[in-house]
């Protein structure tokens, strides 16, 4: 019997997201804006023990892999300007002289400013079928973009996202497993 011919058997589709990060109208991606974003990732590192003559590896660390958003920038509402009202909302403090003060970043500022993203997956209905958080967000890169005057295609701008860990919650059938702390 072949996979597909089971009703019940739906692929998941890299059409069917939504990507949330920021916490008000001013300091908000535009969900409709995303182009794409990377599901998280994570790497396990190996610890190698050496045997007499013989090594043996055992699993290691777990390190969580930068996520990637790449969105276009519309005129309103200004997705550039989100990103910078989310950073500046984080501690930096643009040097206008030489005596003015600096601010610090920190995960707590990041997250006060509403850094914390989360991906969800939709069936064909719009329900969720997975919602993945990243934990302690903060960017690393901000791009904003190319400007070039033989072409005309729309501003691109991306965001690196770096996490502690992330949390998947499956919310439909029977789940296998919950990658929860």
């Amino acid at each position: 019997m072949a996979f597909w011919s089971d009703l019940n058997v739906e692929p998941k589709r890299s059409f069917r997201w939504y990507f949330t990060i920021g916490k008000s109208d001013e300091n908000a991606l535009q969900t409709y804006a995303i182009k794409t974003v990377k599901k998280p990732s994570f790497t396990i590192s190996e610890v190698p023990h050496q045997f007499v003559a013989h090594t043996f590896y055992f699993p290691g660390r777990i390190t969580w892999n930068t996520v990637d958003v790449t969105f276009i920038d519309p005129v309103i509402p200004d997705q550039a300007s989100a990103i910078t009202n989310m950073v500046v909302a984080a501690g930096y403090n643009v040097p206008k002289d030489e005596s003015a003060s600096l601010k610090s970043f920190s995960k707590a500022k990041f997250a006060n400013a509403g850094t914390q993203a989360s991906i969800t997956q939709i069936d064909a209905e719009g329900d969720p079928i997975e919602i993945w958080t990243l934990n302690n967000s903060f960017f690393t890169n901000v791009d904003y973009g190319q400007l070039d005057y033989s072409s005309e295609e729309m501003v691109i701008n991306s965001v690196t996202i770096r996490y502690d860990y992330a949390t998947l919650e499956v919310t439909s059938g029977n789940p296998i497993s919950k990658l929860t702390p």
